[in-house]
């Protein structure tokens, strides 16, 4: 996608009530909760999620989520019981198949390494916020292998401190396996495990750098519970 193009996107997501919010979005949520929920059922791809009481049912909220596969948003989808918009590469919007979901389900595009599209972006974000709706974002800003660290990038702390939202660090364990960053096809059998943190109050912390390093220790200290 031009990045002129992806701007475009971005601009018409914000001149209205955010897409995520309607209907359509509601419905495909479901669907998709439906298919993994199925997976489970069968063993072939199991779903388990700890502490997602502390997402509020409604009202706005930034969840701040590792980043190791593709299909990342699926499981975060799963694991919640609204609607959920997520800033997402703008690739997506390339194919005909991915970008008719994203785009139903009323993502952000976010053109890599273009500072106008980050800035469309936060601004569509931070409309979504004002909406109530939850906002979803990979901190990292692209997906990370085992055993490589990226740096966290402000936009969450900025985004949370400029609209006064509560973050919800949250941590995807596993999802690299059932789909690694190079493999175009999913392997099954896997435990993915969805898990909430408690929430951050962005007042409690005087600097956006203090708060990005909150929420990237919150992230990183979440881990399996033990059986």
């Amino acid at each position: 996608m031009p990045d002129d193009e992806g701007t475009y996107v971005a601009n018409r997501l914000r001149l209205r009530r955010p897409r995520g919010l309607g209907r359509r979005a509601w419905l495909v949520t479901w669907s998709l909760r439906l298919v993994l929920w199925t997976l489970g059922f069968t063993r072939l791809v199991k779903t388990k999620i700890v502490n997602a009481d502390v997402v509020p049912k409604r009202g706005a909220v930034i969840l701040a989520v590792n980043h190791t596969s593709m299909i990342d948003v699926l499981f975060i989808l799963a694991a919640l019981r609204r609607p959920a918009i997520a800033m997402a590469m703008a690739e997506l919007w390339k194919s005909p198949r991915t970008r008719w979901l994203v785009e139903v389900l009323g993502q952000i595009p976010v053109v890599r390494g273009n500072s106008e599209s980050g800035k469309q972006a936060m601004e569509s974000a931070a409309h979504a916020l004002e909406n109530g709706a939850l906002v979803g974002i990979f901190p990292e800003g692209r997906i990370v292998k085992p055993g490589e660290v990226a740096a966290y990038k402000p936009g969450v702390a900025v985004l949370a401190k400029e609209t006064d939202t509560t973050i919800i660090p949250v941590q995807i364990v596993n999802a690299n396996k059932v789909l690694p960053l190079d493999a175009k096809y999913p392997s099954l059998k896997h435990t993915v495990y969805v898990i909430f943190g408690e929430p951050i109050d962005p007042d409690d912390f005087d600097s956006i750098d203090e708060l990005l390093e909150e929420t990237r220790s919150r992230i990183t200290s979440l881990k399996v519970p033990s059986s």
